[in-house]
């Protein structure tokens, strides 16, 4: 009965100590990690496959297309800015750098009542 578990044991050991090393798009290595929980920082590695966080902790298993060199960066999810004044500069700077540069992915307008107020036409402004 020992020798038939040891024979069913050898294939799951075969195959967790053979998959090795998992290939992601971009590893982002040694990064000063702010993850937005509340949490203190950490150091770590991101791992990112198809556009979507793989996996984060410390010295992760994988092999990238692309590898960044955090080493003494920050690295954070994307900042809100809860009030900007936004409105009309999309015209002008359609890209954004000016938040994108700054960290910030998401922006929250018209908070002060400074919006337009016809926001089904100011959303087909910025769709066309």
């Amino acid at each position: 009965m020992r020798r038939l578990q040891l024979l069913l044991l050898i294939p799951l050991l075969f195959t967790f100590f053979c998959q090795g090393q998992s290939n992601c798009d971009i590893l982002i290595k040694n990064g000063k990690i702010i993850d937005g929980t509340g949490n203190s920082w950490y150091y770590g590695d991101i791992a990112v496959k198809e556009g979507k966080i793989e996996r984060i902790g410390k010295s992760l298993p994988f092999t990238a297309n692309q590898t960044i060199d955090a080493k003494g960066l920050i690295v954070a999810p994307g900042f809100i800015d809860v009030h900007t004044h936004i409105e009309g500069d999309e015209a002008k700077n359609p890209t954004a750098d000016n938040f994108i540069y700054d960290g910030v992915t998401t922006v929250v307008a018209g908070n002060c009542g400074a919006s337009n107020v016809d926001i089904g036409k100011y959303l087909h402004w910025i769709d066309s």
